[in-house]
Parts: C-alpha cells; sequence; structure tokens
C-alpha cells in the first residue's frame, strides 16, 4: 500500500515537471526590454585600439553616478537609474586627461541631469546610441585642450 502511495505521488510530480518543461518550450524566451547589450570594460580598451588607427585610452574615474529619471505623470515620482560610465580619450595625451580630470564633477553633472530630464519611456525609446551620442556632444562641449572619443557604460539600470 506504502508502496502505491509512492508511485503515485512520483508519477504526479513527474508529471508536473513534464507539463512545466513543454509549457515553457512553447511559450518561448521572451527578452526583457530592459536587457541591453553591455559595453566593454575599460580594461578591454586594447582590443578597441585593434579596430582603430588611433590609439585610445580610458578615463574611468566617473565611478558610479546615481540619478532619478523625469517623473513621466503629475502624481509619479520618478525612476532611479545607476550609470557608470567611462570615457575614451586619445593615449599618451597627458594635457588633455589632466582636463578631464579637472572637470570630472562636472561631466558627472552633465550625466545626472541628462538622465533627470527624460523619463524612463523617453530614455528607452532614445536608444542607448543615441543618449551616448548626446551626451558626448554636452561632454565635449565642456572641454578646450581635446575630445574625447566615445562614452561607454559598464552599469545602467533603471531600478524599479
Amino acid at each position: 500500500m506504502k508502496d502505491k502511495v509512492l508511485y503515485i505521488i512520483i508519477g504526479c510530480l513527474a508529471g508536473i515537471i513534464l507539463l512545466g518543461t513543454v509549457f515553457g518550450l512553447l511559450n518561448g524566451h521572451r527578452p526583457s526590454e530592459n536587457l541591453r547589450n553591455a559595453d566593454p570594460e575599460p580594461k578591454e580598451i586594447t582590443s578597441l585600439n585593434k579596430h582603430s588607427t588611433e590609439r585610445l585610452a580610458a578615463y574611468s574615474d566617473l565611478g558610479q553616478i546615481r540619478a532619478v529619471t523625469k517623473p513621466s505623470g503629475k502624481n509619479e515620482s520618478g525612476i532611479p537609474v545607476v550609470i557608470t560610465p567611462w570615457l575614451s580619450y586619445p593615449e599618451g595625451d597627458t594635457v588633455f586627461f589632466e582636463e578631464i580630470s579637472r572637470k570630472r564633477l562636472v561631466i558627472k553633472g552633465i550625466i545626472q541631469t541628462y538622465f533627470s530630464e527624460h523619463t524612463q519611456k523617453e530614455l528607452l525609446e532614445l536608444t542607448e546610441p543615441k543618449i551616448k551620442n548626446e551626451l558626448l556632444e554636452k561632454i565635449n562641449s565642456q572641454f578646450t585642450l581635446g575630445k574625447i572619443s566615445s562614452v561607454y557604460f559598464s552599469e545602467y539600470i533603471f531600478l524599479q
């Protein structure tokens, strides 16, 4: 009698696992809209140099930046967003590196302001490459001794 009950329980568990597997396979994988292709890490700048005649260096001293997006409605609050940006600039340009270092807080302010001026929906619609290009223009407008080549995000997360 105990063996019969045990076999029934095992059969039910196997059936549940089988049905769950079939349902999962038929349902398919739907990626989240918040997933993104990761940018290279600053230490991977050498791989970026292979694709360019201009040698690049990474400026990664901006650290993690937290901002709150613009609220999408009157009675709503903004969504916290966490960004860890880094910049590429011409390798060996120590004078320009010093200018970037001196203006680090200005650059962080530009990035925080940019994200606080847009709702989460607007940022998702703009797409990451467009956001990076707009930030690149705003940041480069602050420099007199050179220009950064690109803006990258090691981390770009909306907190829900």
